[in-house]
């Protein structure tokens, strides 16, 4: 029988993995830890692994134990893969695949929730009625009609949010190094990268992270952008200079901030820290502003979304066990 261990295992996935293993018979191990140096050892006895958005096997250590250990498969049950280290991964056999494609509706609708959540100050008016307070004096939003929104990266997620904010009567500008011909059809417009950030009303990032664009938001691009400027991540954090846009926020430059992931997010998401110390000031700051809003990571998470991720990633892995076709390596 075929073992696999998921590192950084959470109970809303681990329902949806053993319905869907019914068809494939895997054994299936699951622990919350995470994948790094230090619980690599946990792989010892497998043949496969799957991991998520904030597991290290980019680690020059942690890849030459999976060679020792004899792992065939680094399985990602999510379409990024920043945390891998390709090359040497490939150097030593270890075959590394992906979800490239499992629910970008689910994530696309989130980011505009985020939007209609700060544009509307309907986070800040949950909390106010929580506390029994109705009063509407700090609660006065703007409208989307007319807005000028700038979308940096046009694959499938961002094509989606394009879609979107069509029907609100937002003026599109959009930017990738790849073009698509499908968004001009929405009436989205391309442009360079500098012209969004000087028109856009709203930026929203859905590019990948790589060495190119680490940090893309940063003091310098942050000073081309209009006052007041709202800015949407649900990408991956690494794409912000969180101390460059704290700054903006104090200064006033930066009006909106809603986030989805955070550059230091591996210490903090994905568990409960009520009664912990989090000792990040920055996200301590971030968290104590109004009118920024933080969600943990949870962009993906729909029932739709976690059953594409069973389905692909034990089917994935089913293909390679068996020597079949598979469309999904990286």
């Amino acid at each position: 029988m075929k073992k696999i261990i998921f590192f950084s295992s959470q109970k809303y996935e681990i329902k949806y993995f053993n319905k869907i293993n019914k068809k494939y018979n895997f054994q299936i191990t699951y622990t919350k830890k995470k994948l790094n140096k230090y619980t690599v050892n946990k792989a010892k006895g497998f043949q496969y692994i799957c991991i998520f958005v904030n597991d290290d096997a980019k680690n020059k250590k942690v890849i030459y134990k999976l060679k020792k250990f004899n792992i065939k498969v680094i399985a990602l049950r999510c379409a990024g893969y920043n945390n891998v280290n390709l090359q040497l991964a490939k150097k030593n056999n270890i075959k590394v695949i992906n979800v490239k494609s499992y629910s970008p509706e689910s994530i696309a609708e989130y980011t505009l929730g985020l939007i209609l959540n700060l544009s509307r100050k309907i986070h800040i008016s949950y909390q106010n009625t929580k506390n029994k307070n109705f009063l509407l004096n700090d609660l006065v939003g703007f409208n989307l009609k007319n807005k000028t929104v700038g979308i940096i990266g046009t694959g499938t997620i961002g094509k989606i949010v394009i879609k979107l904010l069509k029907n609100f009567d937002t003026k599109i500008l959009a930017f990738d190094i790849v073009k698509s011909n499908e968004i001009l059809k929405f009436g989205a417009q391309y442009t360079s990268i500098n012209n969004i950030y000087k028109y856009s009303d709203i930026i929203s990032l859905h590019c990948p992270y790589n060495e190119e664009n680490h940090h893309m938001i940063n003091k310098k691009t942050i000073k081309k952008m209009k006052n007041k400027v709202m800015i949407i991540n649900t990408s991956r954090g690494e794409l912000i200079n969180t101390k460059d846009i704290i700054n903006a926020i104090k200064e006033k430059k930066i009006g909106y901030l809603g986030i989805d992931v955070y550059d230091k997010e591996k210490k903090y998401f994905f568990k409960n820290n009520f009664n912990n110390i989090i000792n990040d000031d920055n996200l301590n700051l971030l968290l104590s502003y109004q009118n920024v809003l933080i969600t943990g990571h949870q962009a993906f998470l729909t029932k739709e979304a976690l059953i594409n991720i069973s389905k692909t990633t034990l089917n994935n892995i089913y293909k390679i066990s068996h020597d079949l076709k598979c469309d999904d390596y990286i």
